[in-house]
């Protein structure tokens, strides 16, 4: 049931898996440092073995390549939009490769369109690699506790961390909202097909109820979170026990290890 769910993206997989198992800040901190290193870099190399060692991870992880194709899809929008937009705009001083009716496609806009495709999809696969093996709560506590040390600086950790919480949650909550009201649209007459202008238009007769659905689900779930006295200046007790052992150091030390030499091999 959990493999051909039409969500990835904020829905964890409770499976049995080598990731599933492991601590969850033991992945943050790896990925934390593959975030900065990819905002450091500007190779394509560095990006598409990244890409590969994530892919290879979920698959280990026992999630299907076709539910990941198909959750993909909606992402290849924006690597299109990000693509044209860097060969129609960008490198516009480099050597000319293409010259379409007057539409001139050169190098740098080549290498820029991919750069940055690469980058966005690399982005979405840590979103999906971190959601699938961790539940909401494992995350909001791993990042909790990660930047515990920064409370003493006044940042309201705990804060961010209910927040991140909450944002995972509405994903596949969203997802239920949008799919309902667009199914109810479609009783009353509305048509969906035609042209790409007219489905961007007739998009609103959806988008509108689930950002008012949006809304009140955030109202009652401010009211509940009073109604429980819930307060953050106040010490909370964790309903999970995490435990950091031999496994989870290896781990983010191999993975760490792995992805400094890739950016140093490739750069």
């Amino acid at each position: 049931m959990f493999i051909n769910a039409p969500v990835l993206l904020g829905q964890y997989r409770p499976l049995d898996s080598y990731l599933h198992r492991l601590d969850a800040r033991s992945k943050l901190m790896p990925i934390m440092l593959v975030l900065t290193l990819a905002l450091l870099t500007d190779s394509i190399l560095f990006y598409a073995v990244i890409m590969t060692t994530l892919l290879a991870a979920l698959l280990a992880s026992g999630i299907a390549l076709r539910s990941l194709v198909r959750n993909f899809r909606p992402i290849l929008v924006l690597v299109f939009i990000t693509m044209a937009y860097h060969l129609v705009f960008s490198g516009r001083d480099s050597v000319v490769l293409v010259d379409l009716l007057g539409w001139e496609i050169t190098a740098e806009a080549i290498h820029l369109a991919a750069f940055y495709s690469m980058r966005l999809v690399l982005f979405v696969s840590i979103a999906f690699l971190m959601t699938l093996t961790n539940s909401p709560s494992e995350l909001a506590e791993a990042f909790s506790s990660l930047l515990r040390p920064l409370a003493k600086l006044r940042l309201p950790v705990s804060e961010l961390s209910m927040i991140l919480f909450i944002a995972i949650r509405f994903i596949p909550i969203l997802y239920e909202e949008f799919t309902a009201v667009k199914r109810a649209q479609i009783i009353r007459g509305v048509d969906f097909a035609g042209s790409l202008f007219s489905r961007m238009k007739k998009t609103t007769f959806i988008i509108i109820p689930v950002f008012v659905a949006a809304i009140q689900r955030a109202d009652e779930i401010a009211q509940a979170m009073q109604a429980r006295g819930y307060r953050s200046d106040r010490t909370r007790t964790c309903y999970l026990r995490s435990h950091f052992g031999y496994r989870e150091w290896l781990f983010s030390l191999g993975a760490g290890l792995f992805v400094i030499m890739i950016f140093g091999v490739t750069r």
